[in-house]
């Protein structure tokens, strides 16, 4: 109604050819284009971080729930390669030591262990699904967000082609005769693991089995530094920027 009584003073003003009128006219139809196109703008800002908080705080339940899954294996993969380094020395007497531990020996036995969740954040698979990536206004956390999908697809990947390698061996069950397990269940970790035995002389006295575990140990290796250990920093970083951008202190909750 308002634009239709508009449209008929300008244009009774042309006919009248009273300039001032005109300019006046399109003067009021300029600024309410604009002043509407600032109300949209405005709202639309305003809806947006409404749903950025809201996303924020679903990323952060997201990743608290994807921590708890994954954290005791992937503590536990990540510790074992320094085990493994420690254990080559010892096979192919680059050190002193003649005996091995029983967390190396468990480790001569788990080379082959490549499995660890790594759960996708379903409120970033929404976000990247109708693309509204940007509505994160840090830029930081968006590049983060990014990165661990990128990590996590390769360390998929990596387990992938890991655990399908006809190379890595399970250590125990091609030499018995080398390492004896024993399961028990675990009552601090809640969970049934095993003890193991291992005779270091007839490992230094087999060359297949030396063989063997090279081939283990490379294969360990390759996974923790271009999979597994790639993905954890990655996740720690998204985890950390969305705590900074909630204004979370895990350390002030703990206490």
């Amino acid at each position: 109604m308002e634009s239709r009584m508009i449209m008929r003073r300008l244009s009774e003003a042309i006919a009248e050819q009273n300039w001032f009128i005109v300019v006046i006219e399109v003067l009021v139809v300029v600024v309410g284009i604009f002043i509407g196109l600032q109300v949209d703008d405005w709202n639309t800002v305003r809806k947006d971080r409404n749903d950025e908080k809201e996303i924020l705080q679903r990323l952060h339940i997201d990743v608290l729930l994807a921590e708890e899954l994954s954290s005791r294996v992937r503590k536990r993969r990540l510790d074992r390669l320094q085990n493994v380094i420690d254990v080559n020395d010892i096979l192919f007497r680059r050190t002193d030591r003649v005996t091995l531990t029983e967390q190396e020996c468990v480790t001569i036995c788990s080379t082959n262990f490549f499995n660890i969740s790594a759960p996708s954040l379903p409120a970033l698979d929404e976000l990247v699904g109708i693309g509204r990536l940007g509505i994160i206004q840090d830029a930081d956390l968006r590049s983060a967000l990014i990165s661990l999908e990128q990590t996590r697809g390769a360390l998929a990947t990596m387990i992938s082609v890991q655990s399908a390698q006809s190379s890595f061996t399970y250590l125990p069950s091609t030499y018995p005769e080398l390492m004896q397990l024993t399961s028990y269940y675990d009552v601090d970790d809640g969970e049934i693991r095993f003890r193991a035995a291992c005779d270091l002389a007839g490992m230094w006295a087999s060359q297949a089995f030396l063989n063997q575990w090279s081939a283990n140990a490379d294969g360990y290796d390759a996974y923790i530094r271009d999979g597994l250990a790639p993905w954890s920093t990655q996740f720690d970083k998204v985890h950390q920027n969305i705590d900074d951008s909630l204004g979370i202190d895990h350390r002030v909750e703990a206490n």
